[in-house]
């Protein structure tokens, strides 16, 4: 079988699909990234569910508590506060909820949680956690703001923003200079 030869027609449509896909990969970045992290995070809890415990989950859930200073949470209401954080994710990366509410959010649900429940059982299923951040979210009347456009790939990579390092805060105390803070 003999391939046939390509064209600069055949070039210049590879390159506009290529092209094309890239700015719409870019444009809808955020989802993409909350479509990504959600995915993540169902592959944790599926390896959790095939190892028959929570470890996974747990350490993603240390984390998160350690962030908003709260202790860590006990391995009966892993699973449930779990789904919670997966359903946030996509929420919070493509704007739809900030990061000050999604934390809100969270706390409340984990604060009413060790209330009610604080064995953890009976556990919700994710729908009705979904049915609860869904009510939640209705009730405080969350909304994406214009001006936020979400998780973008510089907030994963890391550009430093306009933040000052402790290196360069104690160089500029060496040297004897002032720091510019504006």
């Amino acid at each position: 079988m003999r391939l046939l030869p390509v064209t600069t027609r055949g070039r210049l449509l590879v390159v506009a699909i290529v092209a094309a896909a890239a700015l719409a990969a870019w444009r809808y970045q955020s989802k993409l990234i909350g479509i990504a992290a959600g995915h993540y995070l169902m592959r944790v809890a599926a390896g959790d569910e095939a190892h028959g415990d929570v470890d996974g989950r747990q350490r993603l859930l240390e984390q998160i508590h350690r962030r908003l200073l709260m202790p860590t949470p006990l391995p009966a209401m892993v699973p449930e506060l779990f789904d919670l954080a997966t359903l946030l994710s996509s929420r919070v990366a493509s704007g739809d909820v900030s990061l000050n509410w999604a934390a809100y959010l969270y706390t409340s649900y984990w604060r009413e949680l060790g209330r009610d429940r604080p064995s953890g059982l009976p556990r919700r299923p994710k729908e009705e956690v979904q049915m609860v951040l869904d009510r939640q979210v209705a009730f405080f009347a969350i909304q994406k703001r214009p001006d936020v456009p979400g998780v973008r790939v510089g907030d994963l990579v890391g550009g430093g923003g306009d933040s000052i390092s402790l290196e360069e805060i104690e160089a500029a105390e060496r040297e004897g200079r002032e720091l510019d803070l504006r």
